[in-house]
C-alpha cells in the first residue's frame, strides 16, 4: 500500500538539500510502499507560496502527480495558493507541464485550489466519484 509522509530525519536527503538554495527551512516528504522508498519530493514553505525543489518519482507519473498534490494541497491547507516550481531536472520540468501544474515553460502554479477543482471535476466527469 502506498504512504506519502512527511520526512523528519533528513539525514539521507543531506545531498539533496544541500544543493537546493532556499532562504527557508525545507521540508521532505517521502512515498512509502511498504517499507520501501519509491520517491520524495523536497519543498519549503515561503511566505507567500509553497516552492518545490526537488522530486524523484522514481519515473512513475503517477507517483509524481501524487507527491506533487500532496504538498500542494498541505500548502494549500496553510493559506498559501500558490506553487513555485524550482526544480533543475528539465525533464522532471516537462512533467510539470504534462500534469498541467505549469504551462509554456513557467514555473508558477498561480490557484493551488483551482487545480485541485479541476481533479474533482475530472473525476466526476470520469464517473469515478
Amino acid at each position: 500500500m502506498l504512504k506519502i509522509l512527511e520526512q523528519t530525519d533528513l539525514t539521507p536527503y543531506r545531498a539533496v538539500l544541500d544543493a537546493v538554495q532556499s532562504d527557508y527551512p525545507l521540508c521532505l516528504t517521502e512515498a512509502m510502499d511498504g517499507e520501501q522508498v519509491t520517491g520524495y519530493i523536497a519543498y519549503a514553505y515561503e511566505p507567500d507560496a509553497v516552492v518545490i525543489h526537488a522530486l524523484d518519482d522514481g519515473g512513475d507519473l503517477y507517483l509524481c502527480d501524487g507527491l506533487v498534490r500532496s504538498v500542494l494541497f498541505k500548502g494549500l491547507l496553510r493559506g498559501l495558493n500558490k506553487g513555485v516550481f524550482r526544480l533543475t531536472d528539465a525533464a522532471m520540468m516537462e512533467k510539470m507541464q504534462t500534469l498541467r501544474f505549469v504551462n509554456n515553460g513557467q514555473n508558477t502554479l498561480e490557484n493551488i485550489a483551482e487545480i485541485m477543482d479541476n481533479c474533482k471535476s475530472c473525476r466526476e466527469s470520469c464517473g469515478n466519484t
